[in-house]
């Protein structure tokens, strides 16, 4: 009777201390596909020292004209900036160096114009920028000096949109069976024919959360799938799985089917605000709904490894500037992007650049 006493405490031991350290650990490995995600076991705060190897900062000269209230998307040529504005005032092109190049907002219904400035991409070997206007169905083309260059009609409804070699890769998340096109799909410019990549044929997930779907790196355009929590990469035309995410806090499926849910379907449910993708990993935040406090967590995700950490916030530890905004932009690879708060009344945007280590 002693030997089992002592042959079940040792059990019960390991058990224990097994408990613990599961429980310790913000994200655990279980298959070779999906990556649990558990934002309710966050450590405290993700520091730049972890995975920046510097920073450098952009000090773009906006001028008393430019209402840039935040930044949606933005593009580095190799001498130019394209901002897209979060509140429709349009495109800003701005040099490296900070010098303002030209603003982009023709609001109207010629064919120069366009109602709304829905979503751009920017073909950085013809210096031009696409703006997709929703309302009219049509995409045009203007240079970096904001000079209209043509127009192309589109048929279908989509929510964002990028280039590659010529061609348009079309996102439509949000499954609405009304729509043409649910999923991912190529428009040949040059010949006009369609190659679907990715179809979303479940049914009707009307709720959305507008935040980012999309981000490009040269030549590979990554898209978040928010209905199964994928991270696709595209490149090729081909797609391919970069990831699977296994969210613990996922809004169910009953409750996508309606526009706008009730608010306690959503309590402490979480949807991806934004994602950024790097030569190593990719660094993700969640937000979640019901929590004012702090209502984002930041995932990050080695792809190889499946190895993940929750994070409940963001901080700069190498120098002053604390950024709230958790939104992050790709220059390439290996250099992301942040936008520090504009100061009232100030002309001056400030971009802060972050060089990652290798």
């Amino acid at each position: 009777s002693i030997v089992i006493a002592v042959i079940m405490f040792i059990y019960l031991k390991k058990t224990i201390c097994l408990s613990i350290l599961l429980l310790a650990t913000s994200c655990v490995k279980q298959d070779s596909e999906a990556i649990p995600v558990d934002l309710s076991k966050d450590k405290q705060h993700l520091l730049y020292s972890s995975f920046v190897e510097k920073l450098d900062y952009i000090h773009i000269n906006a001028g008393k004209e430019c209402l840039l209230s935040g930044i949606k998307k933005i593009y580095f040529d190799h001498d130019t900036i394209i901002i897209h504005d979060t509140k429709s005032e349009g495109i800003f092109a701005f040099t490296t160096t900070g010098n303002f190049v030209s603003h982009i907002n023709y609001k109207g219904q010629g064919p120069e114009e366009f109602l709304d400035d829905n979503a751009i991409a920017v073909d950085t070997l013809n210096n031009f920028i696409y703006v997709y206007d929703m309302m009219n169905f049509k995409i045009n083309a203007y240079t970096y000096k904001g000079a209209f260059a043509f127009s192309e009609k589109i048929d279908y409804f989509m929510r964002d949109f990028s280039l590659s070699d010529n061609k348009l890769v079309a996102f439509q998340p949000c499954i609405n069976q009304a729509y043409k096109k649910n999923g991912v799909w190529l428009y040949d410019f040059t010949t006009q024919k369609e190659t679907t990549l990715l179809e979303h044929d479940e049914d009707n997930q009307l709720f959305e959360f507008m935040a980012t779907y999309t981000k490009q790196i040269k030549d590979t355009i990554y898209y978040y799938d928010r209905n199964n929590d994928y991270i696709y990469v595209i490149k090729n035309d081909s797609i391919s799985t970069l990831a699977k995410i296994e969210l613990k806090q996922v809004i169910p499926t009953n409750v996508r089917v309606m526009a706008s849910p009730n608010p306690n379907e959503l309590n402490q449910k979480a949807m991806m605000f934004d994602f950024c993708p790097s030569s190593k990993q990719v660094i993700l935040s969640y937000f979640i709904f019901g929590e004012e406090k702090n209502p984002y967590r930041y995932v990050l995700i080695d792809p190889t490894t499946k190895v993940c950490s929750v994070f409940s916030g963001l901080m700069n530890d190498m120098d002053s500037y604390q950024i709230s905004d958790p939104k992050i932009f790709c220059i390439n690879g290996n250099t992301w992007c942040r936008m520090i708060e504009q100061e009232e009344n100030s002309e001056i945007i400030t971009l802060q650049i972050l060089h990652l280590r290798n």
